[in-house]
């Protein structure tokens, strides 16, 4: 059975990581491990103290998790690296990390490392704000439809999910200049026969932008959106260059989850 990996520092940010892995998992069928590293310079708890927090965490989450098993492993060294490495020894589904966003984002190691885990993890990583509100159902996916070619490579995993969850999908085509609207026209074309052949219900919403960073975390705020879907590799435009890659920006600003897909993990199953 596939795992769910979930990437934990016992900060609150990291227990949302796996409440939003339990609900996942639950749905899925799948298995769960926790996995905590400790870092090369010495400066953190004693292994029995993360052996006894980690089991008290389990304890505190088990009668919410009927999915599968709950496992957890404790490595040192590197986080990202650590986390890339189970993910693809276990052949992970996901992986789940919390984030505390740029107001407090070297508070702790998952707040640090959460983007080079997307970076040199090979399998999905979703990515959570320690105040994520979980009493909402996770009812509106966004999906930004850009120019690229790889732009609709997320959309299996979209809609995968939004079936799970019985979810409805956003498709938000974002315009960065006038040369590319026909492309973009036709990507979202193709993404909206593939939602109708699987019956997931969608809306389209249109926007010229200069920043599709910015553009998707506006509408994804009007609509009150509870997940984001994008890749690792979008369009290039000289606003997204000047302040960082366009998945960086997201796993910072984002308030509701982020799920990222590298391009090569489906190939063109969206083409």
């Amino acid at each position: 059975m596939e795992e769910i990996i979930v990437g934990i520092d016992f900060s609150k940010g990291s227990e949302c990581a796996i409440e939003l892995a339990i609900d996942m998992a639950n749905k899925m069928r799948k298995n769960i491990k926790l996995v905590y590293v400790i870092s090369q310079s010495g400066e953190d708890m004693s292994m029995e103290e993360v052996d006894r927090k980690i089991k008290d965490l389990i304890v505190k989450y088990a009668d919410k998790f009927v999915g599968g098993d709950f496992k957890y492993e404790v490595f040192k060294g590197k986080v990202s690296e650590k986390l890339a490495m189970v993910a693809k020894q276990e052949k992970a589904a996901y992986v789940v990390v919390g984030t505390h966003g740029t107001s407090g984002y070297e508070k702790d190691w998952i707040g640090r490392n959460a983007y080079k885990t997307i970076e040199e993890t090979e399998c999905p990583v979703l990515t959570i704000r320690e105040n994520f509100d979980f009493n909402k159902d996770l009812e509106n996916i966004v999906v930004p439809i850009d120019s690229s070619m790889e732009t609709r490579q997320k959309l299996p995993y979209a809609a995968k999910i939004a079936k799970l969850f019985n979810s409805k999908v956003r498709i938000l085509g974002l315009y960065t200049s006038e040369s590319i609207i026909t492309v973009v026209d036709k990507y979202i074309e193709q993404v909206e026969k593939y939602l109708v052949n699987l019956e997931i219900p969608y809306t389209i919403e249109k926007t010229a932008c200069e920043n599709i960073t910015t553009a998707t975390l506006e509408y994804s705020d009007s609509i009150k959106a509870d997940m984001v879907v994008i890749m690792t590799e979008q369009e290039k435009s000289f606003s997204n260059l000047m302040i960082g890659s366009y998945a960086q920006q997201m796993i910072h600003h984002s308030m509701i989850p982020v799920l990222t897909i590298h391009p090569e993990e489906i190939n063109s199953a969206a083409r």
